[in-house]
């Protein structure tokens, strides 16, 4: 912006090219100047790249959560019980469909509040903000709307652009870069409901399951599952094991998941991919309508079982699958989506997704 006085980041830009890792202050100081319009887009850009470059520490991206929560539109939905999100960090280069956007709905079918804060694709064809706008979410509801919905239907999609208007001021520069940045990790962290009580996080590289959650970690009971799926996926996957870190307050546990340990026949991944943002719509809807191939339906139950297990309506993954798949088969998760559409959306627009994915097929 012509006129406008930029902050220097060069000493800490610096810092991070010699893979120094900042203090708090400094990190908290950079983000806020960043986020606040304060710094070029070449100092943004230099900064994203030096940091990506040395290694986010498990510390630094506490102190960037908690600078990006602060410019954030907060909500605090009137609920009773646990509040719970499902997101994935993307970037795992893997096309699926909409797992994590189909399980927020099952898992809120079957009785758990769902906050689903999401945003359009970085790395795939189509994200949970692409697929929910093209059957009829109004992506600029107001975080009052929002609110009100997560109380009345108990399931909201928070879009982070709405939420988090000050992220608009890295955008050019995220662009600019061409890679993975602190952001595309800090974003299904970010959150913007302050009374948000559990959330299920996928990551896409193993390294980041300890140091997000040690970021998550708080001394209040807060549950966290951390989860990657070893052949990639950043979420609970029904074609191999999975390496889960599941944090509690200050406690965190550490687990290895197997389908077949909760009686889940093993697919392969191909079986779960997509070739076209409309693939991604049909695959969705047909999970969410309960006529998905078994292998889709799978993954998604699977998903949704976690948030089940942190939101207290399930004892263990194994019951979580049961009482996501009886919601499914119920017609529940279905109805659970008309909801929202009818809170935040076109109706009309919902009803020719559906004439053009589920009753053609």
């Amino acid at each position: 912006m012509a006129g406008t006085r930029f902050e220097d980041l060069s000493p800490v830009i610096r810092k991070l090219v010699t893979r120094t890792n900042l203090s708090n202050l400094e990190m908290a100081k950079s983000v806020d100047l960043l986020l606040e319009g304060r710094v070029s887009e070449s100092s943004i850009a230099s900064f994203l790249v030096a940091l990506a470059m040395k290694g986010e520490s498990a510390e630094e991206i506490r102190v960037i959560l908690q600078s990006v929560k602060a410019h954030a539109t907060s909500i605090t939905p009137r609920i009773n019980g646990p509040l719970i999100d499902l997101s994935g960090t993307g970037g795992d280069n893997i096309k699926s469909f909409n797992i994590s956007t189909a399980a927020a709905l099952v898992a809120a079918a079957a009785g758990i509040k769902v906050a689903k804060h999401g945003n359009r694709s970085f790395s795939g064809l189509c994200g949970s903000a692409d697929f929910l706008e093209c059957i009829g979410l109004d992506l600029n509801s107001s975080p009052e709307k929002v609110s009100q919905t997560i109380e009345t239907i108990g399931i909201g999609f928070l879009y982070s652009p709405r939420f988090h208007p000050a992220m608009r001021n890295a955008s050019s520069a995220r662009k600019v870069i061409g890679i993975r940045s602190i952001f595309n990790i800090i974003g299904p962290l970010c959150n913007p409901c302050t009374n948000i009580s559990g959330q299920v996080v996928g990551v896409f590289e193993p390294s980041l399951l300890e140091k997000v959650s040690i970021a998550l970690q708080s001394a209040n009971d807060n549950e966290v599952m951390v989860v990657h799926a070893y052949d990639g996926f950043d979420e609970l996957s029904n074609t191999c094991e999975n390496d889960i870190v599941w944090v509690s307050g200050e406690q965190i546990k550490r687990l290895r998941l197997h389908p077949k340990v909760i009686n889940m026949r093993l697919a392969k991944p191909e079986q779960l991919l997509i070739h076209s943002k409309e693939d991604s719509i049909r695959e969705s809807l047909r999970v969410i309508y309960g006529i998905a191939a078994q292998e889709k339906e799978d993954i998604v139950v699977l998903n949704a079982s976690a948030a089940l297990v942190i939101g207290k309506i399930a004892k263990d993954f194994k019951q979580g699958v049961e009482i996501a798949r009886s919601a499914l088969k119920d017609g529940k998760a279905a109805k659970k989506l008309l909801e929202l559409i009818e809170q935040c959306g076109d109706t009309e627009k919902l009803k020719e997704a559906e004439r053009k994915f589920i009753d053609s097929t």
